[in-house]
């Protein structure tokens, strides 16, 4: 016998469960966004997104570092990894959809 409690969670997991979803194609709202942005980024500087905000944080994590904060430099000094595995993944979902 399910207790309500639980039930209310199981009826949540099964509403929210297509949250990122759209009607027509079934692809996650947000990574067809970012591979638009990334796509439009490439067309008018010649360097993606994720290439930018890579190098970004580098230098913010660089300068933070001679600003003499360097728990904040090493909190950023870490995004870089995670911008390049973004990029892996919207690249290949994107060769999936082809």
């Amino acid at each position: 016998m399910a207790t309500a409690a639980s039930q209310m969670s199981r009826d949540n997991t099964m509403t929210t469960g297509n949250q990122g979803m759209t009607a027509s194609g079934g692809t996650d709202v947000i990574e067809s966004t970012l591979r638009t942005v990334d796509e439009s980024t490439k067309q008018s500087t010649g360097v993606s997104l994720f290439h930018i905000l890579t190098l970004a944080s580098i230098g913010g994590s660089l300068a933070l570092f001679f600003a003499g904060k360097k728990s904040a430099a090493i909190f950023v000094g870490l995004w870089p990894p995670t911008f390049q595995a973004l990029k892996a993944v919207a690249d290949t979902n994107k060769e999936d959809k082809k």
